[in-house]
């Protein structure tokens, strides 16, 4: 094997990856642009109680937590259903599968923030916000693209863990 056929991989994975980094940095972008969003509403109309009058306060919370969970739990189907390698595929049909998994999953990864201010805006859960935002960022953090990753997982020998 030559130079120009070693490196010919790297550079389709590194073409793959980069929509996807480019999302990934875009939404750790957008979730410190939600905490900063929330501390001014917070600063602006102390004490914030939110936007809305809930009758039942304890139901909504539930149904947004439920609903990042929900978010979290599509995320492990949708990893574990996208990294199946088919035997027969060509790497640039895999590496393709491998880049909308990883769109979707870091889409996905941003909704417990979302939720999370949603929450603050109808109720005032600045800690549930809190909480839902470290969600999300730990999400990015795990689902971030790497470049070894990838590359492993187009040579068919995934990493030990499978985040």
């Amino acid at each position: 094997m030559n130079a120009a056929e070693t490196a010919a991989p790297d550079d389709s994975v590194r073409n793959a990856i980069r929509p996807a980094l480019v999302l990934a940095w875009t939404l750790l972008g957008s979730l410190l642009a939600y905490l900063a969003i929330e501390e001014l509403i917070r600063a602006r109309f102390s004490p914030f109680l939110g936007f809305a009058r809930l009758g039942n306060r304890l139901s909504v919370r539930y149904v947004f937590f439920l609903a990042a969970a929900a978010a979290v739990v599509l995320i492990r189907i949708l990893n574990a259903a996208g990294l199946r390698r088919r035997k027969t595929a060509p790497p640039e049909a895999f590496l393709g599968r491998l880049r909308n998994v990883a769109l979707l999953t870091l889409a996905l990864a941003e909704a417990p923030a979302l939720l999370g201010l949603a929450l603050f805006l109808v109720g005032g859960y600045n800690v549930d916000f809190y909480g839902l935002l470290f969600v999300s960022l730990i999400l990015l953090f795990m689902y971030f693209p790497r470049i070894r990753t990838w590359e492993a997982h187009v040579q068919n020998a995934p990493p030990s863990c499978p985040f």
